[in-house]
């Protein structure tokens, strides 16, 4: 076992100019600051140019790659969580979509911020279980904590209240595994069912969220991930995109 404070999974499918984009800043990252990265890509279309871009950028085996079949993002996020834990035991675990990154300085932050406020009692009387590095996907009715440190009103709803967008979430890995317990299956390959159950149980066992802002985590804008459903836009998939599951929803 090589041990680790900090892992980041990285989810990638297709979207092979944005992952040129994010992903050595994250691989940089990983190396500077003694950490382990884990990233998993089960593109279908233009694979084989995908696969040769992140063997050749792991050419020095800078993280653990794994390369397979199409499967859901909630089988991969698991099957990352579980073989993550078995090879680093990390103190501490982070999500990321791969139109997301952190520069020099993010996991520093993240494992300084996590280190003092998890399990404290927020200013909206809950302790704080997720955190994220995304404010386009934080809820809009936010407290402030510090300066750059951010929770969510009571004012929202509870899966907004316990909400880190699935984007970008990190947290200790006991809280991954004891509170948020990983994401739910489903039949199809995103849903809301599989990824908003997670900030359910967060607010339900009694925890909120925070945002943190800064300059160290970015996103690539306007970018089309395979979780789009809109009726008007790209039915990926399943026919039925996500109907035949009543417990699923699609957008619109």
């Amino acid at each position: 076992m090589d041990k680790t404070d900090f892992l980041t999974i990285y989810g990638t499918f297709e979207n092979l100019e944005v992952v040129k984009q994010t992903l050595p800043s994250i691989v940089e990252e990983t190396k500077r600051s003694n950490s382990k990265l884990i990233v998993h890509d089960s593109s279908v279309n233009n694979r084989e140019e995908k696969w040769k871009y992140l063997q050749d950028l792991n050419k020095d085996n800078d993280f653990f790659l794994i390369l397979s079949s199409n499967m859901s993002m909630a089988h991969s996020r698991n099957m990352c969580l579980q073989l993550g834990q078995e090879l680093y035991a990390p103190e501490y675990v982070c999500m990321l979509e791969d139109d997301h990154a952190f520069s020099v300085g993010g996991i520093d932050i993240l494992k300084d911020v996590m280190s003092k406020y998890y399990g404290k009692v927020s200013t909206n009387g809950l302790m704080y279980g997720l955190f994220t590095g995304c404010s386009n996907h934080f809820t809009p009715f936010r407290m402030k904590v510090e300066d750059d440190l951010f929770c969510p009103s009571l004012d929202n709803e509870p899966m907004k209240v316990g909400k880190a967008n699935s984007c970008f979430r990190c947290a200790p890995t006991n809280h991954w595994n004891n509170v948020l317990k990983g994401y739910d299956t489903d039949e199809y390959l995103i849903s809301t069912f599989q990824t908003s159950n997670l900030n359910l149980r967060n607010y339900h066992k009694g925890y909120t969220s925070m945002l943190i802002i800064n300059d160290v985590f970015y996103s690539i804008d306007n970018t089309t991930g395979r979780g789009t459903s809109d009726i008007e836009k790209k039915r990926l998939w399943d026919d039925k995109f996500c109907r035949s599951d009543k417990r699923s929803k699609s957008r619109g």
